[in-house]
Formats: C-alpha cells, sequence, structure tokens
C-alpha cells in the first residue's frame, strides 16, 4: 500500500506517514522554541554580565582617579617637605660657618695675649 496516492479526494497520506509528519513538525518546533529560549535566557545572561563589567570597570576608574588625586597631594606635600628641609640645610650651614668664624676668633683670642 503505498504511502502517497493521488485520487478523486486529491493528495492523501497514508496514517503511519501523516503521524510521522505530525511528530517530525511538533518535534521541529519545540526544538525551535527551546532554541530561542535558551538563547534568549543567554542573552540576557550575557548582558547582565556586560553591565556588571561595565559598573566594576566604572568603579576601577573612580578608584583610579582617586588613588591619582592622592598621589599628587603626596607628591605636593613631598615638594614642600623639601623645600623646608634644603631652607633648614641652608640655616644649618650657616650656623656652622657662623661658629666656625666664632671659634676661630675666639682661637686669636686666645693666642693673642700669650705672644
Amino acid at each position: 500500500m503505498p504511502m502517497i496516492e493521488n485520487s478523486e479526494r486529491g493528495i492523501t497520506l497514508n496514517k503511519t506517514l501523516a503521524w510521522g509528519m505530525l511528530l517530525s513538525l511538533v518535534s521541529a518546533v519545540w526544538f525551535g522554541g527551546t532554541t530561542v529560549a535558551d538563547l534568549q535566557a543567554s542573552t540576557e545572561n550575557l548582558d547582565a554580565a556586560i553591565r556588571e563589567t561595565r559598573e566594576v570597570a566604572a568603579a576601577d576608574r573612580r578608584t583610579a582617579l582617586q588613588i591619582e588625586a592622592r598621589v599628587r597631594a603626596l607628591e605636593t606635600n613631598a615638594s614642600r617637605q623639601d623645600a623646608r628641609f634644603d631652607a633648614l640645610r641652608q640655616s644649618l650651614d650657616e650656623v656652622k660657618a657662623g661658629q666656625q668664624e666664632t671659634n676661630e676668633l675666639l682661637r686669636r683670642l686666645i693666642r693673642a695675649p700669650s705672644e
């Protein structure tokens, strides 16, 4: 008995072939639907991961800017301290030079009466 016939009623299908085609069609629709649903879920997960990554990157940028500002402030303070220490060194050098002159004068005064 043929599976497909051309009769007065038109093209007719054997019941086995019709059920096979129906089952194939339902399976294809079900597979396509689950594939689309899985793709949508994957897309949503990917979107969420991208958003989270962007938020983390923005937070990292803010943190980097804060650290950069702190480093600049520390560099400025270090420059100020260097300037203060240079001024202090110069003052100490002047005091040392004055002390050496005073010591030299005292030595001369001590030697002068004995000569």
